[in-house]
């Protein structure tokens, strides 16, 4: 009889067990507004909302693990979840008062990009969305993903607000 071992929880597992943990909770939070058609929810309405509940796992334990502080900027609230799961080759960020401007490039969580699926003409990108929920969760806040501008496995133009 082979026994399995579970491998050291070092970062990388811990940040991935947050992460499902904080999509199968989007789940719950959200299946009504995903699953009702009457709202009329787009791929990318969808994922915005799974994701956020990622992000917030995700800086839960950032926070925990004194990774960054309730204190820190936006930008550095942004580098440390780059530290803990790498989004992309390329992302700027541009805060000014309560408004985040994102530009995606070289993303290296697209579904179409390094998945190589075929979205239909859909986009479903979650970087809007884990950032957005990280950022909040920090903030105390509630997460609200304002725009997005998605050009499928290319450039990703994100904006968020939030009120502190």
């Amino acid at each position: 009889m082979k026994i399995f071992r579970r491998r050291d929880k070092g970062m990388d597992s811990k940040y991935l067990n947050r992460m499902i943990i904080g999509l199968g909770h989007g789940l719950i939070r959200t299946r009504d507004f995903i699953l009702n058609k009457e709202y009329g929810v787009s791929t990318q309405d969808a994922m915005d909302s799974l994701s956020i509940w990622i992000g917030r796992e995700l800086m839960k334990t950032m926070l925990e693990n004194g990774v960054v502080n309730v204190r820190d900027s936006d930008e550095r609230l942004v580098n440390g979840l780059m530290g803990v799961i790498n989004l992309a080759d390329e992302l700027d960020v541009e805060v000014k008062n309560d408004h985040i401007k994102l530009v995606v490039q070289k993303c290296l969580i697209c579904p179409k990009r390094i998945g190589g699926y075929d979205l239909e003409g859909n986009t479903a990108c979650p970087v809007g969305g884990v950032l957005t929920g990280a950022i909040s969760y920090a903030r105390g806040i509630d997460p609200t993903v304002t725009k997005n501008r998605l050009q499928t496995a290319e450039i990703c133009h994100i904006e968020m607000e939030y009120n502190t």
